[in-house]
């Protein structure tokens, strides 16, 4: 495929720069992440309750609803076949990554089978994910990509990982008023700080590469949120220096995509009025 870009090398895989987001709850699932992947991007899984997609599973839930044990065992399963769905789809494409959320009682039994079941990636944010590099230690061959927004939240995480002798194998930087409400500022008045801008972030993490020592070609820096347009994919990777961009809206929205019908149309035909009111009822 011909574009004006450079390639995303992660764990030696030339890739297309583009990284579907993970978005939950089965938005994205095998179905589109291994669609991506086919394409030679990343492929996204979105881990949470993925169970809703398999109607046996969702009958066994009927029976253990009081049961958080069991509904957690059936998540289980259920990104178990995703995952190797998904790959399934890539056929040797792209890469199949696995998002976990931090702030998930079960991110650690998430994490550990996105790896057992051949995930090439573990993409982890909803808070710092200082634990990502102990919880995967069992399978060195796991790309390791923490979710962060600014260069202090990105200085925390490779300090505490360079100790445990491992370095991220890229970073995703969310804008936390764009990129699917995972946000990175501690009060909703914060959403506008020019410390959360893409070039301000990237600018700083470059620096604090240089301060640690540390070769920014080989540590992949990925912004997300609000990439709508050509002009800002090119901007980002030819301007700012990014490495590639993370995409969630335009895929949610295809026919690979695993979300209902429903939802698809919905989301394609919102106009921006909409959006504010919806924002503005559920008090973000």
């Amino acid at each position: 495929m011909t574009h004006p870009f450079s390639p995303l090398i992660l764990r030696g895989r030339q890739l297309l720069p583009i990284v579907q987001g993970g978005m939950g709850v089965g938005i994205s699932a095998q179905s589109l992440a291994g669609s991506v992947a086919r394409e030679g991007a990343v492929g996204t899984i979105a881990s949470v309750d993925l169970r809703h997609l398999h109607a046996d599973l969702m009958e066994q839930s009927a029976k253990a609803v009081h049961d958080q044990a069991a509904l957690e065992r059936l998540n289980l399963i259920a990104l178990d076949r995703e995952v190797k769905g998904a790959l399934a789809r890539a056929d040797g494409h792209g890469l199949v990554a696995v998002n976990v959320m931090k702030a998930v009682d079960s991110h650690a039994a998430m994490v550990r089978q996105a790896c057992e079941s051949g995930a090439q990636a573990v993409v982890m944010g909803a808070g710092l994910p200082l634990d990502l590099p102990d919880m995967t230690r069992d399978y060195p061959d796991v790309a390791l990509i923490p979710i962060l927004s600014e260069a202090r939240g990105i200085n925390i995480v490779l300090k505490r990982w360079m100790k445990k002798g491992r370095l991220p194998d890229a970073i995703v930087i969310e804008h936390p008023k764009h990129a699917g409400g995972h946000l990175g500022a501690a009060h909703m008045q914060d959403i506008d700080s020019d410390r959360f801008s893409f070039q301000r972030v990237l600018e700083e993490t470059f620096e604090l590469f240089k301060t640690l020592q540390l070769e920014s070609e080989k540590l992949p820096l990925i912004v997300a949120g609000g990439v709508n347009s050509f002009d800002k994919v090119k901007t980002y990777l030819q301007g700012f220096g990014a490495s590639a961009v993370q995409i969630g809206t335009a895929f949610a929205v295809t026919r690979e995509g695993d979300a209902h019908p429903n939802f698809k149309r919905t989301l394609a035909e919102a106009r921006p009025e909409d959006i504010v009111e919806f924002m503005s009822v559920a008090g973000l």
